[in-house]
């Protein structure tokens, strides 16, 4: 071939090759103006179609693949998408939330002269926000795929708000992602990813006393007992009053019938601090689960002698007292001799008079905070409805159901 052949040839591909690259920038700049346009402009449909037309031509290419202004406005373009509240700019891209956070990050990693890092930060944050939200959503639809990879997201976005503005503006962390990876690794059963976020954060030593009851459960799902029990106790030890951790030990020693184990440890307890309302509470409870209803009147009564606004205690001595009228009342349907009856009659009255004062002053004191605090307040109003149903006090019977009416 003859040497300008050969120049004609090179000379073509360097035409082409300068509009490819050329082309690929008009890209990312018809982007940029459709995104600008929408401030000026009533029809967002059109622009942001366009805007993300180019942008996904110009993202999709591998001259401009690596562009942190292709990356910039590509993150700023989707999310304008996922904020439009209209169903034509929405359906432009389910997934736009993804696609957004994706950008912010890689614009903060390829954006090495800091062009746009300022401005990326300013965005990367609420499509952190966003992301977490729909994450969340997702988990509540139990697609734990999506809110896997949407809080993975959010996670990987932490690093890049400088300013802490997910904290500050939505107590956003990163110790609170991993801790909501952990609970979709466990509703996807995906025990061993579950035990590796649970087990980060328990190193970090994070404030909640429910990683120890949910390692605990995993570890029960796997049949480990021995391993179970023993988070059980180590989350006892930091979270000494917790509720839920006594639960998750009762349930372990009841599956083994080792409630003697339990009591025998809060009467040591006790032994040594008898001033701490909580371990009459406890054991209390122990010895309510195993008909022992003498002695948990007696440690339920302590408890709230301690601490007389002691929400807990005061509604399980109501339960104890009223259970116990209950079954008087249930075992007195079968007596037949009218004298007898009335004295059965006046026994089960007065263990639902002993109840009435505890179970109205639960529903006083009830913070109505946690899910266990609601479902106990809900337990109460039945309790206290079928009581004053029994004893005629219809005026206070009436003020129950209006109650629960308003729920």
């Amino acid at each position: 071939m003859k040497l300008s052949a050969i120049k004609k040839i090179l000379l073509i591909v360097c035409l082409l090759s300068t509009h490819t690259g050329y082309s690929q920038n008009f890209n990312v700049q018809s982007a940029a103006d459709s995104y600008k346009n929408l401030r000026e402009t009533k029809n967002r449909l059109k622009e942001l179609t366009d805007a993300k037309k180019y942008i996904d031509l110009a993202a999709a290419n591998e001259q401009t693949a690596n562009d942190p202004k292709m990356w910039i406005y590509r993150g700023k373009i989707y999310l304008e998408i996922d904020q439009d509240t209209t169903e034509a700019v929405k359906s432009l891209d389910p997934d736009a939330i993804e696609k957004s956070a994706i950008s912010f990050i890689n614009c903060m990693k390829t954006d090495t002269k800091n062009n746009f890092t300022d401005e990326c930060k300013s965005k990367i944050w609420v499509a952190g926000a966003r992301i977490n939200n729909k994450a969340i959503a997702a988990l509540n639809k139990a697609d734990y795929d999506k809110a896997t990879r949407y809080f993975s997201i959010a996670l990987e976005i932490i690093p890049f708000d400088k300013d802490n503005n997910l904290k500050r503006n939505t107590s956003i962390t990163a110790d609170l992602i991993t801790y909501n990876l952990s609970k979709t690794a466990i509703r996807a059963k995906d025990y061993s990813k579950a035990k590796g976020y649970l087990q980060k954060l328990i190193d970090i030593k994070y404030n909640d006393p429910m990683l120890y009851v949910n390692m605990s459960r995993v570890y029960l799902e796997e049949k480990d007992t021995t391993k179970a029990l023993s988070y059980v106790e180590q989350g006892r030890k930091i979270f000494e009053e917790n509720t839920s951790l006594l639960a998750e030990e009762i349930k372990i020693y009841s599956a083994q019938g080792r409630f003697d184990v339990l009591i025998d440890k809060f009467t040591e307890a006790i032994n040594i601090d008898p001033d701490k309302e909580f371990l009459y509470y406890n054991r209390a409870s122990l010895y309510q689960v195993i008909k022992n209803n003498e002695k948990a009147e007696s440690d339920y009564k302590k408890a709230i002698d301690l601490k007389s606004e002691y929400f807990e205690a005061n509604y399980y001595l109501g339960v104890l007292y009223f259970n116990q009228g209950a079954d008087l009342a249930n075992s007195a349907k079968n007596i037949k001799n009218n004298d007898e009856f009335e004295t059965a009659k006046k026994k089960y009255d007065e263990k639902f008079k002993q109840a009435e004062p505890y179970l109205e002053k639960a529903l006083d004191i009830n913070p109505k905070k946690t899910e266990e605090d609601q479902r106990l307040y809900k337990a109460n109003l039945n309790s206290l409805k079928q009581l004053y149903a029994r004893t005629g006090e219809m005026d206070k019977y009436n003020k129950i159901k209006g109650l629960q009416e308003q729920r």
